[in-house]
């Protein structure tokens, strides 16, 4: 289960969310949130939650809380599964990034910044920079994507709140030093005019 407590230590915005270990829990939590909401399951095993369809997005009633959760279960042994994860959906129309590092035998620990979602892999504009970095640092990286003019406001898009993606870009910084993690990500994180909210997160020691 990604670990949002630690990404609230490093105070980094968490869409909110509640674990759900039943259907009838999924239904409650969705209705103290509010909708819509996302379940997506809590792998025990590190099975990709998206390809084994244990990402259900867009939920917009308690019985579809409840249907979600099964529809979940069904697709995730018991020994797979700690539950589903319950979160309110937040930023629609924002722009999803990718924000996260890895320990690098010569140089230590790198921040990336990248377009993110589901996509990552396929869009590839990411760029590094050796931690820790300043707030200098995390400009010229935000200014280095391709798809920088998204971030600016194009095709009458609101522009990113780029204080706050930096101000998350330094709270990572500081955690990929602090906590030490061969791998982590924040992906998607949701950027736009209001600030920056993780959606989910990875991390490996």
């Amino acid at each position: 289960m990604a670990d949002f407590n630690l990404l609230s230590k490093y105070g980094i915005a968490v869409a909110p969310y509640k674990v759900a270990k039943s259907p009838q829990e999924a239904a409650s939590a969705a209705r103290e949130l509010g909708f819509p909401v996302a379940l997506k399951v809590v792998s025990l095993t590190g099975a990709h939650k998206t390809e084994k369809g244990g990402v259900l997005l867009g939920i917009k009633s308690p019985q579809e809380a409840e249907k979600a959760y099964q529809q979940i279960a069904s697709r995730f042994a018991p020994e797979e599964m700690g539950g589903v994860l319950v979160q309110k959906m937040v930023g629609q129309g924002a722009v999803e990034l990718i924000v996260g590092g890895k320990k690098d035998e010569q140089f230590g620990h790198l921040i990336m910044l990248g377009m993110g979602g589901i996509f990552v892999e396929i869009y590839k504009d990411i760029t590094f920079r050796i931690c820790p970095i300043s707030s200098e640092d995390a400009y010229e990286m935000i200014g280095e994507l391709r798809s920088k003019a998204i971030l600016e406001g194009a095709r009458g898009r609101k522009p990113v709140n780029k204080r706050a993606l930096v101000s998350t870009m330094l709270a990572v910084s500081s955690l990929l030093e602090k906590e030490s993690p061969k791998e982590f990500d924040i992906n998607p994180l949701m950027a736009d005019e209001k600030g920056c909210v993780a959606v989910d997160m990875r991390i490996i020691y």
